[in-house]
């Protein structure tokens, strides 16, 4: 199912003009500062706040001129930023008041309960509930009513990074299933989870499309950060058990990542790179403590602050990004086309 909308409204200073379309699958993060406008836009999205102009998902009109329809009739599911539980019920009493609102199964409710790992939890009062676990019992409630479009507004940002971590997981195995529009100011949870990203500056979208796309745009907002990351995608390759390390084939280069064990899988891995850990060189080095040195073309590159430029690199078809000195751009003649060598400590790979 596709959403797409045009929506146009005020909340207090806040004037939000927006229009955008939706990936069928995964999580497309709305992702910008606070103020901008994310959070009002999820609201609209699910019939919470008065807005103008049409919503729709896939075949069905949720919102146009003189027709809303009422937000409990749309088929999506959302999670605040604080859990909405019921104090007076336990864990169980909060999914069973769902499931019999929309007639969903014992097995429906099995079935979530094992998706969140809850089930010690089930007759627990929710008010004995640490934050993790509190949230893990308003994401089970929320896709317990079945939803075709899951609406997330930062549920995460009060959590420890453990308790953190175990939801991202299990937000990023959700939509393999369920569509999830994610709102967050963290670049961590971005890079983590999105597929898309929409960026929002004051109630507007200035940009979007596809995640390793928007991080490396020169002239993006997310490339001129001072934490500017870039995102590869490769496949496992062999395992380095002498010195615990595994590889990873990008673009018929290989990466080295530190790992304890083998790591499993024939998914796509998601690569972080950091332009601060990316450095730069005219020719390989002979004898060089770093792992990862591979060949790469300039692109582009961009001043970003008083003796900073961002470059751009291309690796194969994908994109990294380098932040460096003016200085060392200038003596190391960086410009378009240029043929270099990136450097990449593998304990900064993630």
């Amino acid at each position: 199912m596709s959403l797409a909308f045009s929506l146009a409204g005020q909340v207090g200073q806040c004037r939000l003009q927006v229009q955008a379309q939706l990936a069928a699958s995964g999580v497309t993060v709305l992702f910008g500062p606070s103020g901008s406008g994310k959070s009002t836009l999820l609201r609209m999205l699910a019939g919470l706040q008065e807005c103008e102009g049409e919503i729709r998902f896939g075949d069905q009109l949720w919102h146009t001129e003189g027709f809303r329809l009422p937000p409990w009739e749309r088929p999506l599911g959302m999670m605040f930023q604080a859990p909405t539980l019921f104090r007076h019920l336990d864990v169980r009493g909060n999914l069973d008041y769902v499931r019999k609102r929309r007639g969903a199964s014992e097995e429906d409710l099995a079935r979530v309960v094992g998706q969140t790992r809850i089930e010690p939890l089930l007759a627990r009062c929710v008010e004995t509930l640490s934050g993790g676990e509190a949230q893990r019992v308003a994401l089970a409630r929320a896709l317990m009513a079945g939803p075709e479009l899951l609406l997330l507004d930062e549920p995460l940002s009060a959590l420890d990074h453990g308790h953190k971590q175990e939801l991202l997981g299990m937000i990023s195995a959700i939509a393999t299933q369920v569509p999830v529009i994610y709102v967050t100011h963290d670049l961590d949870e971005l890079l983590t989870l999105s597929r898309q990203v929409w960026l929002m500056e004051q109630g507007r979208i200035v940009a979007s499309g596809k995640a390793h796309e928007e991080l490396a745009r020169l002239d993006g907002p997310l490339a001129q950060r001072g934490d500017a990351t870039a995102l590869l995608y490769g496949k496992l390759d062999t395992y380095d058990s002498l010195d615990h390390l595994q590889a990873v084939n990008v673009a018929r280069q290989t990466f080295w990542l530190p790992a304890a064990r083998p790591v499993a899988g024939d998914a796509p891995v998601r690569l972080r790179i950091a332009a601060r850990d990316v450095s730069l060189c005219r020719q390989a080095p002979e004898d060089s403590s770093i792992l990862n040195i591979h060949p790469v073309q300039v692109a582009g590159l961009r001043e970003v602050g008083p003796g900073q430029v961002v470059v751009q690199l291309v690796l194969g078809d994908q994109r990294l990004l380098a932040c460096i000195s003016s200085r060392s751009a200038r003596e190391l003649e960086v410009f378009p086309g240029a043929q270099l060598y990136a450097q990449v400590k593998a304990v900064a790979l993630g």
